[in-house]
């Protein structure tokens, strides 16, 4: 007992059976309840339980989340991709174009397109926006984040519509000119960066984790990720679980 108070994966390990513990107890007040399987099968497909885990073990070796690994642990290397905590939300994009942010290690940092076209775009065009630009590239961001349908950002979205449906229009505009690489909602042969067109929902990025070099996204421009759905690293139901994981869309119990 002693040796075991003393040693960081066992107590590492405890606390996960209690967090396995007191999330089951949420989960059986799901609509569905405790299926014939037995308790055991809801933490299996539960994306708060398993996306950490997998996230971990797939995606942490370049990506990062909130600066660790997704179940908390730091790795010794830097990440040579994106952070995707609060991926697609507005405060996520809002980094994005940040002319300070954008070729830092929570986006395009570690990746081949630091010196690319969308960083120098940010750097030089999006810095040097007036006030009224600002205020459009603010609509923009709601609009694009809009197309994820996060949950955490449901009521936003819909008390934002008049605001959204202004910064879909933006999208398009030679001062955001996010059309000149990006196909949104129009089809466009000649686009070259990943099609924005239901930009973080569910589906976009099961599809994008499966071959993020497919051609609706980076084609032969894919700096180093793997396909895991295409090259069948991972199966359908794995992806879907990283996916309401990193959408932070899992099953929480009504509030009073």
């Amino acid at each position: 007992m002693t040796k075991d108070t003393r040693d960081p994966a066992y107590k590492a390990a405890v606390q996960e059976a209690r967090r396995d513990a007191d999330r089951v107890r949420t989960l059986a007040q799901s609509p569905s309840g405790i299926p014939r399987e037995g308790a055991v099968t809801l933490l299996r497909n539960d994306p708060l339980t398993q996306g950490p885990k997998l996230f971990a073990k797939n995606c942490a070796s370049c990506h990062r989340y909130g600066g660790h690994d997704g179940a908390g642990q730091k790795p010794k290397d830097e990440p040579s991709a994106s952070d995707l905590k609060d991926f697609a939300s507005r405060e996520w994009l809002a980094g994005l174009l940040d002319a300070q942010r954008i070729d830092g290690p929570q986006y395009f940092g570690g990746t081949k397109f630091k010196e690319g076209k969308m960083v120098k775009f940010v750097k030089k065009d999006v810095a040097g926006f007036s006030t009224e630009n600002k205020e459009q590239l603010k609509k923009t961001i709601a609009a694009l984040s809009a197309e994820a349908g996060l949950k955490s950002q449901r009521d936003l979205d819909r008390r934002d519509a008049a605001m959204i449906a202004e910064g879909r229009a933006q999208i398009a505009s030679d001062t955001m000119r996010c059309t000149e690489c990006h196909q949104f909602h129009k089809p466009d042969e000649d686009a070259t960066a990943p099609n924005l067109t239901s930009f973080g929902s569910r589906a976009w990025l099961i599809d994008f984790i499966s071959n993020p070099a497919h051609q609706r996204f980076y084609g032969k421009r894919n700096d180093r990720m793997p396909s895991f759905g295409e090259d069948k690293v991972l199966d359908a139901h794995t992806i879907g679980l990283v996916a309401d994981w990193l959408r932070g869309d899992w099953y929480e119990p009504p509030q009073p």
